[in-house]
């Protein structure tokens, strides 16, 4: 039976997905020469920082990332380096290194960003997420954004009232596609997950649910290309969703 519904944010909740492409497209290409296409970025689309930095930095030449490591005053110990000159491959410690600067770098410029241009929620959210708490569905959100963006996220949004429980990536050990997230919000809810539908506008999203056991649906309403190789069903506007829909969705993929 249908008791929870719980769903990604960004590019989900609010159409900050694209966002997040810009910001870190530009910063790729500034640091690192790289200028991914909206495709490519999709493998990263909905991979917490953590995950997301040291995956783009290892598929980069690595003469571009020690230039960065060299540029930032990042350094590894003698025998990393030595190791790096014979096999072309950047020590593993300025991997992390980097990855932890770039990660502050995203959230700045992302803040940066969202202050001088704003961010919209998806026409018909709130609306659809008051209908289902009327009609006795509990929502929660599972991300793999920041604890104080999915905050401010809700209270722009003027959801925060209809959202029970969050998890975000500060929360886990693994992000997306891995489970972790999703069973922690339904932890938080305290219904089982088999009891849950999520929505996802990811491929990897859509991975993490499924790999929690929960029934999902997968939302194409952004900007941002949407892989919804995985999703059982998909929509791409809240207005022409209602609660049985869901339980429907539910049924199906469940039962």
């Amino acid at each position: 039976m249908l008791r929870a519904v719980i769903l990604d944010m960004d590019g989900t909740l609010l159409d900050s997905e694209i966002i997040h492409y810009y910001v870190i497209r530009d910063i790729l290409a500034r640091e690192l020469g790289f200028e991914p296409s909206m495709t490519e970025y999709l493998k990263y689309c909905g991979i917490p920082d953590p995950v997301m930095w040291p995956m783009i930095l290892e598929e980069l030449d690595s003469s571009s990332v020690l230039s960065l490591a060299q540029k930032w005053g990042i350094e590894a110990d003698g025998s990393a380096e030595d190791a790096a000159a014979e096999t072309g491959r950047v020590p593993e410690e300025m991997i992390y290194a980097l990855s932890d600067e770039l990660e502050h770098l995203h959230w700045e410029e992302y803040d940066e960003y969202i202050e001088k241009n704003g961010v919209r929620g998806f026409p018909g959210v709130k609306e659809f997420l008051q209908s289902l708490r009327e009609d006795g569905i509990r929502l929660a959100v599972a991300t793999g954004s920041l604890d104080r963006i999915v905050r401010n996220n809700l209270k722009l949004l003027d959801i925060a009232e209809l959202i029970e429980a969050a998890a975000t990536s500060e929360d886990c050990e693994n992000g997306k596609p891995e489970p972790d997230v999703f069973l922690h919000a339904a932890k938080r809810l305290g219904v089982d997950p088999r009891d849950c539908l999520a929505i996802e506008d990811a491929g990897n999203g859509l991975l993490a649910a499924r790999r929690a056991g929960m029934a999902c649906a997968g939302f194409d309403g952004s900007e941002l290309p949407s892989d919804m190789t995985l999703a059982p069903v998909v929509f791409s506007d809240y207005r022409k969703v209602t609660a049985e829909d869901l339980r429907e969705w539910h049924r199906e993929q469940l039962s």
